[in-house]
């Protein structure tokens, strides 16, 4: 009798041990890669050929397992498939496999200076393969369009997360209001910034009459809160 696999999940064995060829179960592996990563651009392969599984006769299932934590969406990847007989499990084989993933990433089209305001014109979109690059590169426009470079981006470069930030409302030596408040009380004093920053970070201001240094909250360009 000749067993198919992966034809089916569970079959019925009628003899003293069945051949699982290490072939099929590579190409099973690539089936599950494929399946996993629906719709997505990517083309897995397998490192090492897999070397034919013998199992005893019963009720074969099988599962498959990842092993490790991957942190990224492509690259180096085990797979195990886990077989069972009768329900009990026999044998775990590992199946390492190297998963290239394409996706349109923004990368910088000239040198974009640091503190420079990003504009459309700054930027492309181009397909890059992914699965080497760190998890914060950018695929929307919308995510940096009007942000500030937060340190100079290279020609060609591919545009991070980390790259950019929102437009200070706030820089240092601006003049502000410093407001304490409570359920049944609020207090303002005159104060300085001593750094720069967006709307909600926490900044060092200096309260102009206690001379005094304190970390409040940016509400808007003229205040900041102190918790």
């Amino acid at each position: 009798m000749k067993i198919v696999f992966p034809a089916s999940q569970s079959t019925r064995i009628h003899r003293a041990a069945l051949k699982i060829p290490g072939k099929d179960i590579d190409e099973s592996v690539l089936n599950h890669i494929l399946d996993a990563y629906s719709g997505m651009d990517i083309k897995p392969r397998i490192l090492a050929k897999t070397r034919d599984v013998f199992l005893p006769r019963g009720e074969v299932s099988y599962r498959f397992l990842k092993k490790g934590r991957h942190l990224k969406e492509g690259g180096y990847q085990t797979f195990e498939i886990e077989f069972s007989v009768d329900g009990k499990s026999i044998r775990k084989v590992p199946v390492r496999t190297y998963i290239k993933l394409y996706k349109d990433v923004l990368i910088a089209k000239d040198t974009i200076k640091e503190d420079h305001i990003i504009r459309e014109a700054d930027i492309l979109k181009v397909r890059r393969n992914v699965d080497r690059m760190p998890s914060a590169y950018v695929t929307d426009e919308e995510d940096i369009l009007g942000k500030i470079a937060s340190r100079a981006i290279n020609p060609n470069e591919v545009i991070q997360e980390t790259n950019v930030s929102a437009v200070p409302v706030i820089k240092s030596g601006d003049r502000l209001m410093i407001v304490f408040e409570t359920q049944n009380l609020r207090l303002t004093a005159p104060g300085i910034s001593l750094q720069k920053g967006a709307l909600g970070d926490r900044i060092r201001v200096r309260n102009l009459q206690s001379k005094i240094l304190v970390y409040a909250t940016i509400e808007d360009r003229n205040h900041v809160q102190v918790n």
